[in-house]
């Protein structure tokens, strides 16, 4: 997960593995695996002392922690927790409340990838939409899936000269690694200024999305209109990481929102953590494992992250 970088400043590199707690672990495992075709590495117990206090739960006992990966991904993996004292979150958010609010999949099958999901039981906001892309010059096709815990997963058609993910190299694949981790933000400034000060993120698109298709993909009122911005890091790693800005700014910081951690392996643990700091941020829990340590950070009102060093 930590790699050798020429560079003497921390790089935000991609969120790896995203992370989500849930009531209903199985479920989720099952629609990332039978679904998504994810391929479950590991399922395991692990002890309640660090990761309750840095992944910020409530004291209980140990955690069943599933690991999955796409094979031949770099980065994009997910982690789902069972945490059975939180509760059930329900499916319809718009972005209005802050916190986690969706993940990006590139799919090579639209058709065939909705109607697989949909035999496991889940359904989609919308049908899929073709809209240009904000800032581009081609169009996407995108749907919405009801994830788990109120989560959207975005599902947007693959273009292999556009689209970089695992598709591109395992050609009996239809579904990617996670792409993005999408947050909402009060204001996109302040959280924006941290990953790219503190932690030298790069800002691969930063663009205003609105219109029809846009409000028929998100079930949005008419008119509706948010910034978005993407970060990725110098190789690409998947998940990159995506700031919205709320539709109605610093009144949307209240409410339910998935308990979602995004962890960051970065070079330089120390200098990172002193630079997210100097960029006024709070550091919540610091713990360590055998040849690893952490930190959790909050960037904005129910987002944090985890950094991730030797």
């Amino acid at each position: 997960m930590i790699g050798e970088h020429t560079s003497h400043i921390p790089v935000f590199d991609g969120v790896d593995p995203v992370t989500l707690c849930t009531p209903e672990a199985e479920r989720a495992v099952e629609l990332y695996s039978v679904g998504l075709g994810f391929t479950v590495t590991s399922q395991r117990l692990w002890p309640a002392d660090p990761w309750r206090r840095l992944w910020g739960l409530a004291d209980g006992g140990d955690l069943l922690v599933t690991d999955l990966v796409k094979d031949g991904a770099h980065g994009g993996g997910i982690r789902v927790v069972e945490t059975p004292e939180l509760p059930v979150i329900e499916g319809g958010r718009l972005p209005d409340v802050c916190g986690p609010y969706a993940w990006d999949f590139y799919v090579r099958d639209m058709e065939h990838t909705t109607e697989r999901v949909r035999s496991l039981g889940w359904r989609f906001r919308s049908e899929p939409q073709r809209y240009q892309l904000f800032g581009q010059h081609f169009e996407v096709l995108e749907c919405m899936l009801e994830g788990p815990q109120g989560l959207l997963h975005a599902f947007v058609e693959y273009i292999p000269d556009r689209h970089r993910c695992v598709l591109g190299s395992v050609p009996e694949a239809d579904v990617s690694e996670v792409i993005a981790l999408v947050v909402v933000v009060p204001e996109v400034a302040s959280p924006l200024r941290v990953m790219v000060d503190g932690l030298g993120a790069d800002v691969a698109m930063d663009e205003r999305f609105t219109g029809p298709e846009v409000e028929r993909l998100l079930d949005l009122p008419v008119g509706s209109s948010f910034r978005m911005t993407l970060m990725r890091g110098p190789s690409r790693r998947s998940a990159r990481f995506e700031l919205l800005e709320s539709l109605i700014g610093n009144e949307g910081v209240d409410g339910d929102f998935p308990h979602v951690i995004a962890p960051m392996p970065v070079v330089d643990f120390d200098q990172a953590v002193d630079q997210v700091v100097a960029q006024g941020m709070t550091v919540l829990e610091r713990a360590g494992t055998p040849g690893s340590r952490f930190a959790r950070v909050r960037l904005a009102p129910g987002v944090e992250l985890v950094l991730a060093g030797e």
